[in-house]
């Protein structure tokens, strides 16, 4: 009897921390993850000391917590932290509250659909100062990263081929 105790009481602890750490790493092969996770890390690397506060006008940008515009096929399920970095999924009325509130722009990261080009798959991750006008989400152009995959036949996988960064 005590056997068959202690067999289910493993049984019933271990199922659900192994559950636990699957969820831990969730989309590790999704592109779209991959490519915002490459163009954070590019971003802060490049942009992270600058200050982009515009004389207190603006928010600066903290690229360790990054807000992203939320889509539907593209950034659903997608993680929200990684390496220190947390991100936070807001869509529209998410984005035009936290301006009524803050009552100064903040930069929002935007990922566009995937693309093919010849034998590679780019996508763009664009950053845009968030504003409103008349109740009226405004949303201007800063900067964007270009990140381009490239299938890796030995490992079987779409690897980063290359982050280029660009903006106005």
């Amino acid at each position: 009897m005590k056997t068959v105790l202690l067999a289910a009481c493993v049984t019933f602890v271990t199922v659900p921390i192994f559950a636990q750490s699957t969820e831990s790493r969730p989309n590790d092969n999704n592109l779209y993850s991959l490519a915002l996770k490459t163009s954070i890390l590019q971003m802060e690397k490049e942009y992270g000391q600058i200050d982009d506060s515009v004389m207190g006008e603006r928010m600066r940008t903290d690229y360790r917590h990054v807000i992203v515009q939320g889509d539907l096929l593209i950034t659903k399920g997608l993680p929200t932290e990684f390496d220190n970095h947390v991100i936070e999924y807001v869509d529209s009325d998410g984005l035009r509250e936290r301006y009524r509130k803050l009552r100064k722009s903040y930069s929002v990261l935007v990922i566009r659909p995937m693309r093919n080009e010849g034998k590679a798959l780019k996508v763009e991750v664009f950053v845009y100062w968030v504003s409103s006008e008349k109740g009226r989400l405004q949303l201007g152009l800063s900067d964007w990263s270009d990140v381009e995959f490239h299938y890796d036949c030995d490992k079987q996988q779409f690897v980063v081929g290359s982050v280029k960064l660009g903006g106005i």
